[in-house]
């Protein structure tokens, strides 16, 4: 007989010698005989009288349809010697032969779908964008452009920011309408502060102030800048009302992803730092280790590290030991991506460790240059954990301080020179179709 499926609740049938198959008793077969209706008559003649062969013969028979009939009950009620939801596996088929035998509809109990697991949902890997341009001021000829153009004075260059999560760029000038100018230096800018909503509707939303110009007023004109970049929700780094809050930086939080954005100079006219109790810049070179901490604690408490640093000499197209240096010692502290200022001109780009270092942007908005000074570009980065993945997009500027995107023979010079500054530092740039590309495994 075949036994029902393992691991079912089954009662398991008797065995073909009437004994249970499991070694327990037969119900259908225990119990006394039945007795037969009535008791048989004694002939006088001696021996075995004729009838009881009959007797016996019926005998064997009514026990013998007893125990069908049992049987038959036993079975119609429990086949498997269960309960309701102990019915056969082709309960369907059952189920349509008592339909034709009744003329009848017949319930079938449909099987339980089995639950199958919903899947975890892949994390999506964190990722942020950010466009970074060089050196961009509100005074001498941009103030009259920008109180004139406004965002205008961006017009061609803003799709590039906007089409990242973050625009970053050197805030050259404080932005003030009085301030204290300092007279004892060369150069003093005063920047217009309508050039900070100009920022922020072209999609430049954090600047760093760590440079040689953000004290050009006075303490009143760096506090005046703070304040109109608050106005327009721009991120102010690398400077602020003492030391500390210059150092600190800002973290800030897009589609769940934490990037850190910090600022420091190492060109500090006297005066220009920060102290405890002073407004001011964040000092680079001077404080090394500080820079470190300071990148390292904005690390732990963010997924990306962007850094800006004012360094080396103007005009110079390429990176001192001193510039590798420090470059290097930001990426080793936590940096993602380092982008420097100050020589007015690009210099090339750098693969290291797993970050990115571009060691000048040159000049983005800044009116009076010519040349290779008013040749520059963006950068626009993807940065995950896995890669980083920069486009260089050529730009040049005319002699208002006015940005367009460079097509042609322009673009093609700007590319070919940042890519032979790349090669120097050993790093290969991908030219095609008018930009630039580098590729950064981490």
């Amino acid at each position: 007989m075949t036994e029902p499926p393992s691991g079912k609740p089954y009662t398991r049938y008797a065995g073909q010698d009437g004994a249970p198959s499991d070694g327990a008793p037969d119900r259908a077969s225990s119990g006394p005989a039945a007795a037969p209706p009535h008791e048989p008559r004694r002939g006088s003649s001696g021996g075995r009288p004729p009838h009881r062969r009959r007797s016996g013969f019926i005998l064997l028979l009514v026990i013998f349809a007893a125990l069908v009939l049992a049987a038959a009950a036993v079975a119609a009620v429990h086949p498997f010697g269960g309960g309701a939801k102990d019915a056969p596996a082709n309960t369907a088929q059952a189920g349509a032969s008592g339909a034709q035998a009744t003329g009848r509809p017949t319930a079938t109990q449909t099987p339980r779908p089995t639950a199958t697991p919903t899947p975890k949902p892949t994390a999506t890997p964190k990722s942020f964008t950010v466009t970074a341009g060089g050196d961009t001021m509100g005074g001498f000829a941009v103030s009259s452009v920008v109180g004139r153009l406004g965002a205008g004075l961006f017009k061609s260059i803003a799709p590039v920011f906007k089409a990242s999560e973050y625009g970053f760029v050197n805030l050259e000038s404080p932005l003030t309408y009085h301030g204290d100018p300092q007279s004892w230096k060369d150069v003093v800018i005063k920047g217009n502060p309508a050039l900070a909503p100009a920022l922020a509707k072209s999609g430049i939303d954090v600047v760093t102030l760590a440079n040689n110009h953000a004290g050009d007023q006075g303490d009143s004109g760096l506090l005046d800048t703070l304040k109109y970049c608050a106005q327009d929700h721009i991120a102010v780094v690398g400077a602020g009302r003492d030391l500390a809050g210059a150092r600190r930086g800002v973290v800030l939080k897009k589609n769940g992803v934490r990037v850190a954005y910090l600022g420091f100079a190492d060109v500090l006219p006297a005066g220009y730092p920060a102290t405890s109790t002073s407004p001011g810049t964040s000092p680079g070179r001077a404080d090394i280790s500080a820079v470190k901490k300071a990148i390292k604690t904005a690390a732990g408490k963010s997924d990306f590290v962007v850094v800006g640093w004012h360094w080396n000499f103007e005009y110079k197209t390429a990176p001192t030991a001193l510039e590798l240096s420090e470059g290097h010692d930001a990426i080793d502290a936590g940096a993602d991506l380092v982008f420097a200022h100050h020589p007015h001109v690009l210099d090339g780009v750098q693969a290291y460790h797993g970050g990115l270092i571009c060691y000048s942007l040159g000049n983005l908005v800044f009116s009076g240059f010519g040349g290779t000074g008013a040749q520059t570009m963006l950068v626009k980065t993807r940065v995950t954990k896995q890669a980083i993945d920069a486009q260089l997009i050529p730009v040049q500027i005319d002699s208002l301080g006015i940005p367009t995107l460079a097509h042609g023979g322009m673009a093609a010079t700007i590319l070919s020179r940042v890519r032979s500054l790349s090669a120097n530092l050993g790093t290969r740039v991908k030219i095609a179709n008018g930009k630039g590309y580098v590729h950064v495994t981490r």
